[in-house]
């Protein structure tokens, strides 16, 4: 199915989130499905192959980038906050709410990795969400922080405080995402090359974020509000992920009351990957999942 992609802006506590919107021609009041992408990354980072699948089966698809990152506005660039990004959420979703074009009945929410912690909280907040999609979430920063490589520890925790008190002059000290070797956010085996992999070829992005961030994920736990969510939930973990741990996953899974929990052999980054093995296989789940619940 043919559609059309039209980059537009959201308002967010004063700022400007840029989005691409994905639009199936022929189709009056499509559902729509709103994404965004995981810790520190852009919407342009693997996500369009992920929503173009979406278009293509009849979905109008809404991709925003938060507040500081990609083409939105915000200071400082790069912020990784889940206070931030759910109050980047909750405003993208009270403005597609307004549109008339779409089916307000069929309203998805999509996420991955830290983005997949923050629709499952929303989900639990928010009314007339029909289904979400929850994509190797971050459900527990604490239980990842288990995974985090203690000889970073010290050094990670300095480099945090010292942001911290910077932040109070508008000053920023920052930490790599990644790194092949030295201290980052995302120390596991393999992510460096695995997230850099996203990233397109002609991006700006910056491989540094505010160190404050370390302070606040290790805080935000979605499995704790999992038990509220009432609406059909899909969540697919991975046995092989170094930065959420598998366990955590299944814990939150089984709060959830109407839940479809799927656990594949795969790294954190595969699942999104159009190169991955198991790519395909995943873009087939969400679109059974996503069809089904059209039809309840």
């Amino acid at each position: 199915m043919q559609y059309q992609v039209e980059n537009i802006y959201f308002t967010s506590c004063g700022e400007q989130l840029a989005a691409d919107v994905y639009f199936p021609y022929d189709i009056v009041l499509p559902p729509v499905i709103i994404m965004a992408n995981g810790f520190a990354c852009e919407r342009k980072f693997s996500l369009p192959d992920v929503a173009e699948r979406f278009a293509e089966q009849g979905f109008a698809v809404v991709l925003f980038d938060y507040r500081g990152f990609g083409e939105s506005t915000g200071q400082p660039r790069e912020l990784v906050s889940p206070k931030h990004h759910l109050q980047d959420w909750k405003n993208v979703v009270e403005q597609v709410k307004s549109w008339s074009n779409v089916n307000q009945e069929q309203l998805f929410l999509w996420g991955v990795s830290l983005s997949g912690g923050h629709v499952m909280t929303l989900a639990a907040e928010i009314p007339n969400i029909k289904a979400i999609i929850a994509l190797v979430p971050h459900v527990d920063g604490l239980a990842s922080a288990w995974l985090y490589p203690k000889k970073f520890l010290p050094q990670a925790l300095k480099l945090a405080l010292q942001d911290l008190w910077a932040a109070r002059f508008g000053r920023v000290v920052g930490i790599p995402v990644v790194s092949k070797e030295g201290i980052c956010c995302l120390a596991g085996e393999g992510c460096y090359d695995a997230f850099m992999e996203s990233v397109p070829e002609n991006s700006t992005w910056k491989n540094c974020v505010p160190a404050r961030i370390l302070l606040e994920i290790n805080t935000y736990r979605p499995t704790h509000i999992a038990k509220k969510i009432k609406c059909p939930t899909l969540m697919i973990a991975a046995q092989d992920d170094r930065l959420i741990p598998i366990t955590a996953t299944r814990k939150a899974a089984h709060k959830i009351q109407n839940v479809q929990f799927i656990e594949w052999p795969m790294t954190h980054f595969d699942i999104v990957h159009k190169q991955s093995a198991i790519f395909e296989q995943s873009i087939q789940t969400q679109l059974q999942f996503l069809k089904h619940q059209l039809q309840t």
